[in-house]
């Protein structure tokens, strides 16, 4: 049997339903507590609460002194909540339709004994209402759908921060990365296109990850930085013996480590005419044979290739064969500059900012400033020339916040004093340095620089390492 609280002085100035209330829920877990009923053992009710009366339609008269059994036999409360209590001598819950007003409210019922045991009253809570439970439903429902969709995204956005350095917002790379999701599982050959700097090399790392072969192992090969007498040995590999200086044990070469993985030929547009037609014999046939070796491996591997040429006019102008381009040609992934795709300048600035600040131990923020201007740059170099800016600036900058008066001054526009003034050696010097740094910019590699500026890939290669680097 319960114990009866305490209710002394409770009812001394009239039912005071709000201290009623307070006794009962201590720990006020019920919602909605100011819509209450008090009746007696009998079901006659002795007060209601005055947002009872407003909330239900009710007038003072229209209920208090009713019988809760006359109200639910004329179907005033379906069922009766009070009328339950009385009858099971227990708490009841039970959703409780006021046809006086067409709503239906979730409520509570609670009996209230004496010391001795016997029923004194019954107390009733409307918590909240079925318009309410179906709000909070409908809430509820729309916040699973949310839940759904950020599960996903963030399962994507953990995939693509695993997998690959990718970072991007804009449209155009969302459709990039549809494409590569829907081509990475496939056997097609891919071609990686865009200018020097716009992360072809990450996206072919994005789409090894996201393959079945992303277990195996993915060499990349950069065909614009080996040397043409040492390209076939290198791609290939040899036997002992095979040329004056190699090992004594021979070598395997990037295309066989590449077995059960994924190869990646950076700059495919550098290619020496031999190697291409080697490249097409290895496309045709996935076999290769070491230099001055006498078997054939059969190889397993998925090729991804990548070029800043235009190869359709190095074709037509006889430089690439055409062949090899068609069968390089199956799938062609784009990647438009960073001036093209804005929306993606400050979420990598961001990200290599966080990554540079934690190599160099440093605590730096971009002012609203230098971000207007990282926003409105056009980035000749692209990804990599914002990659490289962010890592100088947190070196250089000395202030907590990265502000414009922090830029070099190639970024400002501003002519270095010794291209202005010096000796005439000193100001060819510097205007030799702006050619190269322009040049480098524009191709990324020594043999584009060299091509451009008819000068050896050796000159190219010191000239850069002074000016560029």
């Amino acid at each position: 049997m319960s114990h009866t609280p305490d209710f002394t002085g409770l009812f001394d100035d009239g039912i005071n339903l709000r201290g009623l209330f307070d006794i009962l829920n201590p720990e006020n877990n019920l919602v909605l507590a100011d819509d209450m009923m008090l009746s007696d053992a009998k079901g006659i009710i002795l007060r209601v609460s005055e947002s009872y009366e407003r909330n239900f339609g009710f007038s003072h008269d229209s209920i208090v002194g009713k019988s809760a059994f006359d109200l639910e036999a004329d179907g005033t409360f379906s069922p009766c909540v009070t009328a339950e209590v009385i009858r099971q001598r227990k708490k009841v819950t039970a959703t409780q339709t006021i046809n006086h007003s067409h709503k239906n409210v979730m409520t509570v019922g609670i009996p209230l004994f004496d010391s001795a045991g016997e029923l004194k009253f019954a107390v009733c809570f409307n918590t909240v209402s079925m318009e309410q439970i179906n709000t909070i439903q409908r809430n509820y429902r729309h916040l699973q759908d949310s839940l759904q969709h950020y599960s996903e995204e963030i399962a994507e956005l953990r995939t693509r921060a695993t997998s690959t350095s990718l970072i991007f917002r804009s449209a155009p790379m969302q459709r990039l990365w549809t494409l590569m999701q829907n081509t990475a599982n496939t056997k097609a050959n891919i071609l990686i296109t865009g200018e020097t700097g716009v992360g072809k090399s990450a996206v072919a790392k994005a789409i090894h990850a996201m393959s079945s072969r992303a277990d195996g192992p993915f060499i990349e090969v950069n065909c614009a930085v080996l040397h043409e007498n040492l390209i076939e040995s290198e791609l290939f590999g040899y036997e002992k013996g095979a040329f004056t200086g190699a090992s004594s044990s021979g070598k395997i070469g990037k295309i066989e480590l590449a077995n059960n993985g994924t190869l990646f030929l950076d700059e495919i547009g550098e290619l020496p005419a031999h190697i291409q037609s080697k490249l097409l014999q290895l496309i045709q046939e996935k076999t290769i044979e070491r230099l001055s070796g006498t078997r054939r491996i059969e190889l397993n591997f998925r090729l991804l290739v990548a070029t800043n040429r235009n190869l359709e006019e190095a074709v037509q102008r006889g430089l690439f064969r055409s062949d090899l381009f068609y069968r390089l040609n199956v799938i062609r992934i784009h990647i438009p500059p960073l001036r093209q795709r804005q929306e993606d300048i400050l979420p990598l600035a961001h990200q290599f900012l966080a990554r540079f600040c934690g190599e160099y131990d440093r605590s730096l923020t971009f002012s609203p400033r230098l971000q207007a201007f990282l926003e409105q740059y056009e980035w000749p170099g692209n990804v990599r020339q914002l990659e490289n800016l962010v890592e100088r600036l947190v070196i250089t900058c000395q202030d907590p916040i990265i502000d414009l008066g922090q830029l070099p001054q190639e970024f400002t526009g501003e002519a270095a004093p010794a291209a202005a003034s010096g000796t005439l050696a000193e100001r060819m010097d510097a205007y030799e340095g702006q050619i190269i740094r322009e040049s480098f910019r524009r191709w990324g590699t020594t043999a584009a620089v060299a091509r451009e500026l008819g000068i050896s890939q050796a000159t190219a290669s010191r000239k850069i390492a002074k000016y560029a680097r």
